[in-house]
């Protein structure tokens, strides 16, 4: 069965791949509320995935969850140099994990600020109650 690692785009990581191929393969979730792109990888390039952090996980669909967030901005990093959603990509990104060994550390102690723009939402907050459209 093959496995998958997700990756969150935001409208920075958006920007990053407009215009490429990877932009077709953005895939709506959760109600269209978040995109994402999919790794499809095999079990045992999940396996070596998973043995990386010890906090990781397969989830019930197959996709590993609970890496650090150093390790999902190396990945895209990774994707958006390659312009691939291939194997290669995790592949790469795991031979590049000691460069961000000290960031992973951090993550362990305390988790990092998400670097997102939430604009949209702090005005939608102004005025929660929502009224509807004639």
């Amino acid at each position: 069965m093959a496995k998958y690692f997700g990756i969150i785009i935001d409208e920075k990581r958006m920007a990053a791949i407009k215009g490429t191929p990877l932009e077709e393969k953005v895939e709506p979730i959760f109600g269209g509320a978040l995109k994402r792109l999919v790794i499809e990888v095999s079990d045992e390039l999940g396996q070596k995935v998973i043995e990386q952090f010890s906090r990781a996980r397969f989830d019930a669909r197959g996709f590993i969850e609970e890496t650090p967030a150093a390790f999902k901005r190396l990945v895209f990093k990774k994707v958006a140099e390659m312009k691939s959603l291939g194997p290669e990509v995790l592949e790469k990104a795991i031979e590049e994990i000691p460069s961000i060994q000290e960031e992973i550390e951090k993550e362990d102690r305390e988790l990092p600020v998400p670097d997102i723009d939430i604009s949209d939402i702090l005005e939608l907050q102004k005025n929660p109650v929502q009224k509807p459209t004639q």
